[in-house]
C-alpha cells in the first residue's frame, strides 16, 4: 500500500502498473481519507461511488489482461465542481444548479477519462468561481488544512485541499484570476496556469440547456497536482487531442536553456508600488533566486515589462470585468474593449521582447500566505492585511494579473512554510506557449526545495 500522505500520482500510477495496488485498493484508501478528513475541511462535496468502484475494477480486469486503458490508468481523482462531470451533480456553486446532472462531460473532464482516470467526486468551488476564497450557498465553507481559520484560496479550493490532504492526486482547474495558482500556493501543492488557449476548457460553468460554446478571454484549463511531474502529465493528457485547438498539435519542447539551473537567465519580481506584498514572502522568493544563482544561473531583480504594473493590473480588471460579465450586462462597450484588446497585444509584443533576454520570471502569486476567512463580509468592503497594513482585498488580484493579462504560461511551485508554518510558493511565468519551459524550471526548484510537504496531521 502506498503512503497516501505523500504520494504523487506519477507514484501511485507506477503502483498501479507494477500491481502493488490495484485501482480498487488505491480508490478505498482515497474515501478512507474522505471520510476521515472531509467533516471538517469540506473538500469533497459529491461522489458517485458506484461507477467509480465499477470503473476501478474494470481497470483492475484490464491490466490483469495486460491492457493499458491509457498514461492515468485506473487512478481516481476528483473534479472541480465547476466543470461539467456526465451523470454527476454540477452546481458551479450556484444554488439554482444545485440539482443540475449534465449529460456529457466538459472537454477535460472527457479527456481525463479517456486517459483511464476514474472520477470518484467533485470539489469545493466558490460561486462561478469568483473568489479568492472557496465557499458558496450549496455548499458551505471549504478550510485550509494547515489551519482551518484560514481559506484555502478560490477558485480552485476544494481541488487544492483534496490533493493536500490525499484525497486526490489529481485535479483540473481553471485559472482567470489566480485560481489554480492562488490554491496551489495557498495549500502547499503544485499547478499548471497554461498558455491561454493552449487547452479545451468547453464545459466549464455549464448553463443546463444551453453550453458556451465560444472561448472566454483570459481564463484557461489545467492541471494541479503534488508535483511537477504530475502537472507535466495532466497537461500531456489535457492536450492529447491537440493544443491550442489545432487537432494533433503539440506544445513545443522546453527550452534547451531549463534543462540546468547552470546558465539559466532568471528575471525576479517581487518589489513593486502597485502590488504590496509582505516581507516574508519577498524574502523567500529572493532567497530561491539566490540559490538558483549559487547553482550557476543569472539572476537579476526587475521591474515588468511594458507599461507600470499599476496601468497593466487596471487593464487586466477592465478585461476581466468584460469577460466575467453576464449575456446582457456587458461591462464595456465594443469600441472600448478593442482599444482595451490592442494595449494588451502591444503588452504580449513587450513580454516577447523582455524574454529574449530571460528564460523565466519569478513573481510571488499573492500578497501573502493564506489569511483568514472573511468571507462573510461584503466583496467591496474586504480588506487584507500585508505587514501590519490594511490594503483593498481586489489587489489580491495584482500578481495573478501579471501572467493572465498577457496569456502567458506560469507555474506554480510550493517554496516554504511562513513563520505562521503555512505554505509560501511562488509562480514561475515564461514566454507564449512556452508551459514545457515553465515546467521545467519549476523541476528544477522542485529538486531545490524538496517538493510536496504534507500538511502536520495529514
Amino acid at each position: 500500500m502506498i503512503d497516501l500522505s505523500t504520494a504523487t500520482a506519477t507514484e501511485a500510477l507506477a503502483a498501479l502498473r507494477a500491481g502493488t495496488i490495484s485501482s480498487a485498493e488505491l480508490l478505498e484508501a482515497q474515501l478512507a481519507r474522505v471520510e476521515k478528513f472531509n467533516p471538517e475541511l469540506n473538500a469533497v462535496v459529491a461522489m458517485d461511488l458506484e461507477r467509480a468502484r465499477a470503473g476501478a475494477r474494470t481497470a483492475d480486469e484490464a491490466l490483469a489482461r495486460g491492457q493499458s486503458l491509457g498514461p492515468l490508468h485506473g487512478l481516481p481523482i476528483t473534479i472541480k465542481d465547476l466543470y461539467a462531470t456526465e451523470g454527476l451533480v454540477t452546481t458551479s456553486g450556484y444554488v439554482p444548479f444545485k440539482d443540475f446532472v449534465p449529460k456529457k462531460d466538459a472537454a477535460g473532464v472527457a479527456a481525463l477519462k479517456k486517459a483511464g482516470a476514474i472520477i470518484y467526486g467533485k470539489t469545493n468551488a466558490p460561486q462561478f468561481g469568483a473568489d479568492y476564497q472557496t465557499y458558496n450557498d450549496i455548499y458551505g465553507l471549504c478550510r485550509n488544512p494547515w489551519n482551518t481559520d484560514h481559506t484555502c484560496g478560490g477558485s480552485s479550493g476544494g481541488s487544492a485541499v483534496s490533493l493536500a490532504t490525499g484525497m486526490s492526486l489529481l485535479e483540473l482547474g481553471g485559472d482567470i484570476g489566480g485560481s489554480i495558482r492562488v490554491p496551489a500556493h495557498y495549500n502547499g501543492v503544485f499547478g499548471h496556469k497554461p498558455t491561454w488557449g493552449a487547452v479545451n476548457r468547453f464545459g466549464e460553468i455549464p448553463v443546463p440547456g444551453t453550453w458556451m460554446h465560444a472561448p472566454v478571454d483570459l481564463v484557461v484549463c489545467g492541471p494541479l497536482g503534488r508535483s511537477v511531474a504530475d502537472l507535466t502529465l495532466g497537461l500531456e493528457v489535457l492536450t492529447a487531442a491537440g493544443a491550442g485547438g489545432i487537432p494533433g498539435a503539440s506544445l513545443p519542447l522546453a527550452s534547451a536553456t531549463a534543462s540546468s539551473l547552470k546558465g539559466l537567465r532568471v528575471a525576479i519580481l517581487v518589489d513593486d508600488p502597485a502590488a504590496p506584498t509582505d516581507r516574508e514572502t519577498k524574502e523567500i522568493i529572493r532567497n530561491i533566486g539566490q540559490q538558483m544563482t549559487s547553482a550557476g544561473a543569472y539572476v537579476e531583480e526587475t521591474a515588468p515589462p511594458g507599461p507600470s504594473l499599476k496601468e497593466q493590473n487596471a487593464l487586466y480588471h477592465r478585461l476581466l470585468g468584460a469577460a466575467m460579465a453576464p449575456p446582457g450586462m456587458d461591462s464595456v462597450s465594443l469600441s472600448e474593449w478593442k482599444k482595451d484588446d490592442e494595449a494588451r497585444h502591444r503588452l504580449v509584443a513587450d513580454y516577447s521582447r523582455f524574454f529574449e533576454g530571460f528564460d523565466v520570471l519569478l513573481a510571488p502569486i499573492a500578497p501573502t500566505a493564506a489569511f483568514t476567512h472573511r468571507h462573510e463580509v461584503p466583496f467591496a468592503e474586504r480588506t487584507l492585511t500585508v505587514d501590519n497594513e490594511e490594503i483593498a482585498y481586489a489587489l489580491h488580484l495584482v500578481w495573478a494579473g501579471l501572467a493572465t493579462l498577457p496569456g502567458l504560461p506560469a507555474t506554480a511551485v510550493p517554496l516554504t512554510r511562513s513563520a505562521e508554518g503555512l505554505p509560501i510558493g511562488m509562480q514561475i511565468i515564461g514566454p507564449c506557449w512556452a508551459d514545457k519551459t515553465t515546467l521545467a524550471v519549476a523541476s528544477l526548484v522542485e529538486t531545490l526545495n524538496g517538493g510536496f510537504v504534507a500538511p502536520p496531521g495529514y
